[in-house]
């Protein structure tokens, strides 16, 4: 009986060994995994820092100025070029062509639209 008890004391150190450090080995793998982590970070956020910088440096506007007199063949303001909201024309009438081409197939009521309005006349079923 008593060798029992040693072999489960013994067994259960064992045990207790392995399972620390097994801990042990898990601790380690995630340590590094933290640090790969954290330089994988740093590199990314220098990255950043230096677009950062170059869009800084090419959204300048004397830069952006230099570059636009040089490839750009723009004008000068002219007061002509303002127009005011009343000289833009109204939009056209809609025209539903889908509809007119049913109309031609014979599968939709005629309806009243732009295209074929005639000075006096209204489409059957229409409100006058």
């Amino acid at each position: 009986m008593i060798k029992l008890l040693h072999v489960i004391a013994i067994g259960a150190l064992v045990s207790s060994a392995v399972y620390a450090y097994s801990i042990k080995y898990e601790t380690t793998l995630a340590t590094e995994h933290l640090q790969k982590l954290k330089s994988k970070t740093q590199r990314e956020r220098d990255a950043i820092a230096v677009l950062k910088a170059e869009w800084q440096f090419l959204n300048r506007p004397d830069r952006v100025q230099m570059l636009a007199e040089r490839h750009l063949d723009l004008q000068p303001f002219v007061v002509t070029q303002v127009v005011k909201p009343s000289d833009v024309p109204n939009r056209g009438p809609k025209v539903d062509a889908i509809g007119r081409k049913l109309e031609d197939l014979g599968l939709g009521l005629p309806t009243e639209t732009p295209r074929n309005t005639k000075a006096g006349t209204t489409t059957p079923g229409a409100m006058p």
